[in-house]
């Protein structure tokens, strides 16, 4: 049976200020399960949502006021949810406490914890977060009785919190099978027993990272904690090279932004730096190298096909 991929949230604007709390533990016990909330300040309380959901996996992406939320025995004998929940911080501070360990992630760390277990998250004011909700037949690591901590500047870490940071941006252009399949990608990123795919890791930070014209080969070595020469080696294997993958991605950011009605002002020079690209005469060169014609007649003749069609 196919299972639908929906994307919505919520946003408590949209009520009263005496009835933003209980929408907002409403909402979020429709998500997770049972929890208890305790917040900072219920009167007038702030905070939304953007939820990707296929199945049992789901994205979350959160901003609100200060929070509590308190999971407990009885909430675990309620629902009998397996499941874990990783929490990618990008703004303030969300603290997680559970089996005695307690750890406040911000932004560069992400968590685990089990809803099999008790535990309590404790966000701050400012926190901005990601959630994925994990199915427990897609943990590949030691039994998720004690929170788990990943440092994401770099290595698996830094690819992870880029492949999900992707699967958030493009909501609105995933389906059913492609969100499955990307959630599923990045959780195998984190645990360690199997060999890592060095190449596909350093495309997912390629991907993030080269609109820096400071980008470079070393740069993807270092965040993937392995040598430049390592990074080669694998890459050469799988027919390209750091650089190789780095320029690509910037011709085909470049080629996306050409064609974009958002970019329609801006100049190719801009294009160029936006993409990475140091001068516009590096850019000209590969751009002419990748396509057979210059950006300003790429871009041209895509606007007259535009207005032969319109």
């Amino acid at each position: 049976m196919s299972v639908d991929y929906l994307v919505g949230g919520t946003d408590t604007a949209a009520f009263s200020p005496a009835a933003r709390a209980g929408a907002w533990r409403d909402h979020v016990t429709d998500n997770h399960g049972r929890l208890s909330l305790d917040f900072g300040s219920p009167a007038g309380f702030s905070g939304g949502t953007k939820v990707q959901r296929c199945g049992a996996v789901q994205l979350v992406e959160f901003w609100s006021d200060a929070v509590r939320y308190r999971r407990q025995a009885r909430d675990v004998d309620h629902d009998g949810d397996d499941s874990l929940r990783v929490v990618l911080p990008t703004a303030g501070t969300v603290r997680i406490v559970a089996a005695g360990d307690r750890h406040d992630l911000s932004p560069g760390l992400a968590g685990a914890v089990s809803m099999e277990r008790d535990f309590e998250l404790v966000q701050d004011a400012h926190a901005h977060a990601l959630v994925l909700s994990l199915p427990r037949a897609w943990w590949r690591s030691e039994p998720a009785d004690r929170p788990v901590v990943w440092d994401l500047g770099r290595g698996p870490g830094a690819v992870f919190a880029a492949m999900l940071r992707q699967v958030a941006a493009q909501s609105a252009d995933l389906d059913a099978d492609s969100f499955l399949r990307a959630c599923e990608a990045a959780a195998l990123v984190l645990p360690r027993r199997e060999p890592t795919d060095l190449p596909a890791q350093a495309l997912a930070l390629v991907r993030e990272r080269s609109d820096s014209p400071g980008f470079g080969p070393d740069d993807l070595a270092a965040l993937l904690g392995t040598s430049l020469r390592s990074l080669q080696k694998a890459t050469r294997r799988a027919g390209t090279s750091p650089a190789e993958m780095i320029r690509e991605q910037r011709l085909e950011r470049a080629v996306s932004r050409l064609l974009d009605p958002a970019w329609r002002t801006s100049t190719v020079s801009h294009v160029a730096h936006s993409s990475g690209f140091r001068s516009l005469t590096a850019f000209n060169t590969a751009f002419r190298s990748h396509t057979g014609t210059s950006p300003q007649q790429f871009r041209a003749h895509h606007r007259q096909g535009e207005a032969a069609t319109g």
